[in-house]
């Protein structure tokens, strides 16, 4: 009984963890690895190697997935809204470029694009040359 008590207190604290919003440094981590998905989908689109678009809509999924609890944390509404809509669009790219639809591909593509710009433009600010910070 012990031991079930101890392993069940281990995953919920486990649990709790996973949940927790991501600081600053992590969500810069998963921005950069989405600002190199978002340039690799470019690139693919303009080539039409469906393929390529699909695996980097995939890791613009993986990048932008739990990033809003940073966002909630800090009580940004529409930094929340953009992610969700960003995470809609990167969803829906997967989804077109495995079908090889290349008109809902731009479109998806222009959905998330359009709300990765929006939330840049509201919370992001250039510090130097490549270097930027939360507003």
């Amino acid at each position: 009984m012990k031991k079930t008590f101890v392993s069940g207190l281990a995953g919920m604290l486990l649990g709790a963890s996973m949940l927790m919003a991501l600081d600053e440094k992590e969500l810069t981590t998963k921005m950069k690895a989405a600002g190199d998905h978002m340039n690799a989908i470019r690139k693919a689109m303009q080539g039409g190697a469906m393929a390529d678009v699909a695996t980097h809509a995939k890791g613009m999924v993986s990048a932008l997935d739990g990033t809003e609890g940073f966002w909630k944390e800090r009580k940004m509404d529409d930094a929340v809204k953009f992610n969700l809509d960003g995470l809609e669009g990167a969803r829906a790219l997967v989804k077109a470029a495995e079908g090889s639809d290349n008109a809902a591909a731009r479109t998806a593509a222009s959905k998330m694009g359009g709300a990765c710009k929006s939330c840049h433009e509201a919370h992001r600010e250039k510090v130097s040359d490549g270097v930027y910070r939360i507003k």
